[in-house]
């Protein structure tokens, strides 16, 4: 069986205005990085960002964090797809405009992906359904998105 390949947004899954307001700009929640760690490792999964964040190499900041130091999948973020551009700036669209779902679905093609779970708090398009668990951005990941996640996983 492949291994579980887990799509990882980070601003409302795990980081939130509110924590940030807090903690510091581009700080990541600990409590939230550690649900996603307890099921990359209870998975053994490999993990895939499909943030705004992949523009730079934020592996890193994720690491030190609390992430498995090893839990990156060797093509390591989604593509940046034409449609997820401001045609007339090339600026990157806010989250809920680009098409994040068609970047998960490129990229799943591309690496022959079919054992996979989206954690993003936007929509991410019916194509996904069943695999997807969005947090209230406001909130980020809790106890009730991680216990979907293992739910989602038991009936894949």
């Amino acid at each position: 069986m492949e291994p579980l390949t887990i799509y990882l947004d980070v601003d409302g899954v795990v980081t939130t205005v509110g924590y940030q307001r807090q903690a510091g700009k581009d700080r990541l929640n600990p409590d939230q990085i550690a649900r996603v760690a307890a099921l990359v490792r209870e998975f053994d999964a490999k993990v895939v960002v499909s943030s705004t964040w992949r523009v730079d190499d934020c592996r890193p900041t994720l690491v030190e964090a609390g992430l498995p130091e090893n839990c990156f999948h060797p093509d390591w973020r989604t593509a940046i797809l034409p449609t997820s551009r401001d045609a007339e700036t090339g600026a990157m669209l806010p989250a809920e405009q680009s098409g994040r779902g068609d970047e998960i679905t490129e990229h799943a093609n591309r690496n022959h992906i079919t054992y996979y779970l989206i954690l993003d708090d936007v929509e991410v398009g019916p194509s996904h359904a069943g695999r997807h668990v969005r947090p209230m951005a406001e909130f980020g990941l809790g106890e009730a998105e991680g216990v979907l996640a293992r739910s989602l996983l038991a009936g894949m």
